[in-house]
C-alpha cells in the first residue's frame, strides 16, 4: 500500500531491490507505507505541505535543538553498533 506525503528535506532511501530512490524538497510523492511513516517520524515529510514551509537553503542557520542534536548522536552510535554487531561493555 502507498501513500502520498509531501516532502520537507531531500533523503534518499535504497528499495528491496538496492537501488536508491531520490525523495526532494518541496514535492508530493507516492511513496510505500513503511518508507512514509520512517520518514514521518525522523520529520522529513508531512501529510501536505505547511503554509509556513520554505525550502531548505546553505543559506539559513540550521533549525535544530542542542537536544535534537545530542538524541540523534546517540541513534547513530546506536544503528552503528547494530550495524556492526559491536557490544560495549555495560550492554549485556
Amino acid at each position: 500500500m502507498s501513500e502520498r506525503r509531501f516532502v520537507l528535506v531531500n533523503f534518499t532511501h535504497m528499495n528491496s531491490g538496492g537501488s536508491l530512490n531520490l525523495y526532494k524538497a518541496g514535492e508530493t510523492y507516492t511513496m510505500p507505507r513503511a518508507v512514509a511513516h520512517a520518514a514521518a517520524k525522523r520529520g522529513l515529510l508531512a501529510k501536505r505541505q505547511p503554509s509556513d514551509w520554505t525550502p531548505p537553503s546553505i543559506l539559513r542557520s540550521p533549525e535544530a535543538t542542542e537536544a535534537e542534536v545530542v538524541g540523534a548522536e546517540a541513534e547513530l552510535r546506536a544503528l552503528q553498533r547494530h550495524a556492526l554487531g559491536v557490544i560495549e561493555p555495560g550492554d549485556a
